[in-house]
């Protein structure tokens, strides 16, 4: 049987009847439920233990010294520079293992002869490594429980040296930094 309104106040009909469909809904009562988790309050991503250089939510957690991700994989580091990281869980009563791939690439050897890397939180010196040969590295330290009671760590970074700002690049060059984290013991 065909409608008697016209079309464009049958359409407003329709759109009407569809809305009050929608809205009339279950009217019980319901409790409400809680649900708590590790989500920052922002709804960003979680705060990690380890990270690739080339995570996309790497950047939140690389707080300074870090250069753009490049190849696809890894990142230049400035002569200083600083990562947070999320204590895995039982950190804070066994400690933690940090490890950080790292690579020395030849044109710092040939620049600078040797870097040395030191690893610190806070005021506490976790290690320091000297390296004089171009390569592919993991650095580790011992990371001591106390230092892992809280929700972050803040990992301090320094070089002793580093190649300066020049014509070919405007950075402050050190390390090439691949992946970093920290493994219950």
């Amino acid at each position: 049987m065909p409608s008697l309104l016209p079309p464009s106040r049958r359409h407003a009909s329709l759109v009407l009847a569809a809305a009050l469909i929608l809205t009339a809904g279950c009217r019980g009562k319901h409790s409400r439920t809680t649900v708590e988790n590790e989500e920052p309050p922002e709804g960003g991503p979680r705060m990690a233990s380890a990270l690739k250089m080339n995570d996309p939510d790497a950047p939140a957690q690389l707080i300074k010294g870090f250069y753009g991700v490049e190849s696809g994989t890894w990142r230049w580091t400035a002569k200083n520079f600083t990562a947070i990281l999320r204590p895995p869980l039982t950190a804070a009563q066994r400690g933690a293992t940090l490890t950080f791939a790292i690579s020395i690439p030849d044109v710092v050897i040939q620049r600078l002869s040797n870097v040395t890397l030191t690893a610190s939180s806070g005021t506490t010196k976790l290690k320091s490594e000297t390296y004089s040969k171009p390569g592919s590295y993991t650095f580790s330290a011992d990371v001591p429980p106390d230092l892992l009671i809280k929700d972050a760590i803040t990992l301090d970074f320094a070089l002793d040296k580093a190649i300066p700002p020049g014509s070919t690049d405007s950075r402050e060059l050190g390390i090439i930094a691949i992946a970093i984290g920290l493994e219950a013991k």
